[in-house]
């Protein structure tokens, strides 16, 4: 039987403030994560990333989006 799929929101800080460190998340999330749909906005310093689809891959995705957060968007 499958898992039961879902939405979930991460929300993230660009406390580096760089754009350019934003853009580099971004593009990184895509090469990484292309097993889940992903919904990403930015305002300000905030990015808010919605993953939509199985439970089971969300919790690894969510494990990979932190360590990638932690990269590029930590001062």
């Amino acid at each position: 039987m499958a898992r039961k799929g879902g939405r979930k929101v991460i929300h993230f800080y660009n406390s580096s403030g760089k754009l350019d460190n934003v853009v580099q998340f971004l593009q990184e999330i895509q090469k990484k994560i292309n097993y889940l749909t992903l919904n990403c906005s930015i305002e300000g310093k905030a990015v808010k990333v919605t993953i939509f689809g199985p439970r089971d891959l969300q919790y690894l995705a969510t494990e990979r989006l932190r360590e990638l957060a932690n990269r590029y968007l930590s001062s």
